[in-house]
């Protein structure tokens, strides 16, 4: 993200060992360019859905991310604990 000119890193002048990540000014902006019309068309789905649809939105998509992250943490675990067959056995973290 540094190298395309979003952020740029500064030194904590009170912790020489700390860096600060700042966006660029003109990052924004940018963004806005790329992801804008994805925006507006989104907001106009949402558009066609009252308050109550939308809980039920919200709501499904909240609890399926958390099924998502728990089925994630599954994965992770069966690969750090478990040896591919035949493989050597996957360094822990």
């Amino acid at each position: 993200m540094e190298k395309a000119g979003y952020i740029r890193r500064t030194a904590d002048p009170d912790d020489r060992r700390r860096v600060h990540v700042v966006m660029e000014e003109t990052a924004q902006e940018r963004i806005l360019e790329v992801y804008g019309p994805f925006h507006q068309r989104l907001a106009a789905l949402f558009g066609d859905y009252d308050a109550d649809e939308i809980a039920v939105l919200t709501d499904w998509f909240t609890r399926a991310r958390a099924l998502f992250d728990d089925a994630l943490d599954d994965i992770r675990e069966t690969v750090v604990t478990s040896p591919p067959a035949g493989g050597p056995r996957p360094h822990r973290r």
